[in-house]
């Protein structure tokens, strides 16, 4: 019984010095960080982009002139497009300029309502009340963004890549909220009966804005041609923030007002995607299919009625095609 005790201690001492005298197991080496090789050349590009707006308020879940009657709407997905072009040289530099598009109306409509208390036309007074008969709105959100940028292209081993850049972005961003609603109005000092009487408001939204801008475009190949990215960058924007309001009626004499405020604005930008590629090599160059999912979103950049600000922001798939031709 002590011999075999002694064997396995001998064992177990013979297979603890093979591990610790043998090799340590794989050992990680370090990626080497490099940058294409000199080259020139044009790409070309354009994408369809289907895009919902997100407004703040306003449009989305809109008072028709009072704050108990409502109509429930918000911007739908529409088209809009980007097109791009950069010039690469040098040792994987690039000049990039794109231009992002979308403007669309979308509108909805409510029938008759209860009977509530409503705006009070100028002159009248005791209590006013209103049976809404039937209302509608407008709602055309709009966004143009230039980006203006300088790139690298930097490889970090065989299978992955980051092109970092900076720049510039102008944008201008504008929504127009237009409402209309049909009612029957009654007050009683003076005592007033008013069928099928009529009020408009709109609302206009606009921004104008310019600043730097920096991201990073991260991908990664998966061979065959097919490719994986995530693209973030930020801005930071100096423009003028602008909001007005008009109001109008058809009594006689008719009722009208109007207000405006424009402001100077810094306002921070956001923007990323996610998305997957497919490139096929041509005699005459490379053909690249693309196709993701991105989001926009400027803070605080929509003034309103009552002082405060809210963000625009957007969002939704694309899908597009890049040619990118050599320079002998």
């Amino acid at each position: 019984m002590l011999n075999l005790k002694k064997t396995a201690v001998a064992v177990l001492a013979l297979g603890s010095s093979a591990v610790f005298a043998g090799s340590m197991g794989p050992v990680c080496s370090a990626v080497n960080v490099t940058v294409p090789c000199e080259a020139t050349a044009w790409d070309f590009g354009a994408k369809a982009i289907y895009l919902k707006a997100q407004t703040g308020d306003n449009s989305g879940y809109n008072p028709v002139f009072d704050n108990s009657q409502y109509v429930d709407h918000a911007p739908n997905y529409n088209w809009g497009f980007q097109i791009e072009g950069s010039y690469h040289f040098n040792t994987g530099n690039d000049l990039n300029i794109n231009w992002y598009h979308l403007s669309h109306s979308s509108d909805a409509s409510v029938g008759a309502q209860p009977a509530s208390v409503f705006y009070s036309p100028a002159g009248l007074g005791g209590t006013q009340t209103t049976t809404i008969n039937s209302a509608s709105e407008s709602v055309n959100p709009k966004w143009d963004a230039v980006n203006m940028e300088f790139g690298q292209h930097v490889d970090f081993g065989d299978n992955k890549a980051i092109r970092f850049h900076g720049g510039a972005q102008y944008a201008r961003l504008a929504n127009d909220v237009d409402t209309a609603s049909n009612t029957t109005f009654t007050a009683t000092s003076p005592a007033v009966s008013v069928t099928g009487y009529q009020q408009y408001q709109d609302y206009e939204h606009t921004y104008n804005g310019f600043g730097p801008r920096v991201g990073m475009d991260m991908s990664y190949d998966w061979g065959n041609g097919l490719g994986i990215y995530a693209n973030g960058a930020t801005a930071l924007l100096a423009g003028t923030r602008s909001f007005s309001d008009s109001f109008s009626d058809n009594l006689s004499p008719r009722n009208a007002t109007s207000y405006s405020l424009s402001r100077t604005a810094i306002v921070p930008v956001m923007d990323a995607k996610l998305g997957a590629t497919y490139t096929y090599a041509m005699a005459q160059g490379d053909l690249t299919l693309d196709a993701g999912w991105m989001w926009v979103n400027y803070f605080n950049v929509r003034a309103n009625v009552e002082g405060s600000t809210s963000d625009f922001g957007l969002q939704g798939p694309f899908v597009g095609l890049k040619w990118l031709g050599n320079v002998a």
